[in-house]
């Protein structure tokens, strides 16, 4: 059972292509290494909802813990932190201020499972099984923070569809959802038809629906992971890029702008594409860059148009997949359809935001006719952590074992991100986790090929991909 490529997993083909760049007549752009760290406007629709601004650090301090990152993962490692152990000494460095990255950018899809386990066994049954068990069990502790903070998420967890565009590609979701539904996990196959009555669109040739998760409105998630945080005693500074870190039994951190120090017994990476900036996981992890567009707020009547009755958000299953959320008050969000890798880890856009756009507004037009016209009210790019094999990292590093980390959520972390923080809590209290038991903790991100090779690569898989999606 081989379902297609994706971008969740082209890393392994970009580093078997690598060596193929004089035939591919690649040319390489730059100078060799590591691109600087880059913070880039969020100019997303989501960021009209984004949290009162946190104060920059002002003074030295010692800590138990430093958080290093105001996303998802970092914000839930701190309200994990705090939580469970009271008095604990939680603060949270943000380099512009929270929801900055990848968390306030993101599609708005609330996803179970891994990236690389999603429609996919890649694993065994059992493990396919406790993955998907452990990230529906994460979305409830997410819906139960949400509801003890009282802040307004727009979270809605109904379901999803996991779209095909072809017949060819029926027998594979067959199979899949016959083995996923033997496990206990319960999936419906839809065929055309069914499809279309429940999405509006007559392109996909059928789908999977999985009563298991859904979308949120990435800032106000932001927001109530913040409340809670703030709530559990953690201290929380804004625009206090590090800039550099000294590794030992306790861990000393140059905290940029008023050129502060802070000494912690334990710090949490939680950078995910931006990490490499830090020194750490550079040949593990690396910055993909995907876009996403919102459109104004529907009309009566061109909501009419669709008959996107059901609202279920969906994907689907093209290497470059496309991703739509119908949100509450009407807007169409979607994403999708191109990804790019920029030279030495670069996490500065330095693509044709315009062209994406325009790509994306005719897939849009292409899947609802109805909308034809109706034009984009915001675009915006925001950067992933990928790591070679498409599974995500969370787990503990460094000589003294203080460096806790989760990232790697290669286009699924909205769900991941939030469950590794309660993972990361567990590791630092010394604690089991079920999480512990699957594959995807503790050491087990593969190296990615060192640049030239890994931009070579890259561009060879991207393009083989969307060749692949044409064809």
């Amino acid at each position: 059972m081989q379902p297609k490529h994706s971008r969740r997993s082209f890393l392994k083909m970009a580093a078997l292509t690598g060596g193929a760049a004089a035939a591919a007549g690649i040319g390489l752009p730059y100078a060799l290494g590591e691109a600087g760290p880059c913070f880039e406007p969020n100019d997303s629709y989501w960021a009209l909802e984004k949290p009162p601004a946190s104060p920059p650090l002002q003074e030295d301090l010692s800590v138990d813990v430093a958080v290093i990152g105001g996303g998802y993962t970092g914000l839930s490692s701190a309200w994990h932190l705090a939580k469970a152990s009271p008095g604990l000494r939680v603060i949270l460095l943000e380099a512009r201020q929270v929801g900055h990255g990848a968390s306030g950018r993101h599609g708005g899809m609330v996803l179970p499972q891994t990236g690389v386990e999603s429609f996919e066994i890649a694993s065994d049954l059992p493990t396919h099984k406790l993955v998907y068990d452990l990230t529906v069990a994460g979305m409830a502790s997410l819906q139960q923070m949400v509801q003890a903070t009282g802040v307004a998420c727009d979270l809605e967890l109904e379901g999803y569809v996991h779209t095909f565009l072809g017949e060819e590609d029926l027998p594979y979701y067959e199979e899949y959802v016959e083995e996923a539904m033997r496990a206990g996990i319960p999936l419906e196959l839809l065929d055309g038809d069914e499809t279309a009555r429940e999405l509006g669109t007559e392109v996909f040739a059928g789908g999977v629906y999985d009563p298991h998760g859904g979308s949120v409105h990435a800032m106000k998630l932001v927001r109530a992971l913040t409340t809670a945080a703030l709530d559990a005693g953690v201290r929380i500074f804004g625009d206090s890029p590090v800039v550099g870190i000294e590794e030992g039994e306790t861990m000393v951190l140059r905290v940029g702008g008023g050129n502060r120090t802070v000494r912690a017994k334990a710090i949490v990476l939680a950078t995910n594409g931006y990490t490499s900036k830090l020194g750490y996981f550079k040949s593990q992890v690396m910055p993909l860059h995907v876009q996403t567009a919102v459109t104004p707020p529907l009309t009566e009547s061109q909501l009419a148009g669709i008959a996107w009755d059901s609202r279920l958000p969906f994907f689907d299953s093209r290497n470059a997949l496309f991703h739509l959320v119908l949100t509450p008050d009407d807007r169409i969000v979607i994403g999708g359809g191109s990804a790019e890798y920029f030279f030495g880890n670069d996490v500065c856009y330095r693509g044709n935001l315009a062209a994406i756009a325009d790509m994306m507004q005719g897939e849009l037009w292409r899947m609802y006719p109805a909308l034809r016209g109706v034009r984009f009210e915001y675009v915006w790019n925001g950067v992933l952590g990928m790591s070679f094999d498409g599974a995500p990292g969370v787990g503990v590093t460094g000589k003294h074992r203080n460096i806790f980390y989760g990232l790697a959520y290669n286009g699924q972390g909205v769900n991941l991100s939030f469950l590794f923080g309660e993972v990361i809590a567990a590791l630092h209290q010394g604690k089991a986790h079920p999480w512990l038991e699957t594959p995807y903790a503790g050491d087990s991100l593969p190296s990615i090929p060192p640049e030239p090779f890994r931009w070579i690569g890259t561009q060879i898989a991207l393009r083989y991909y969307d060749w692949e999606d044409a064809h």
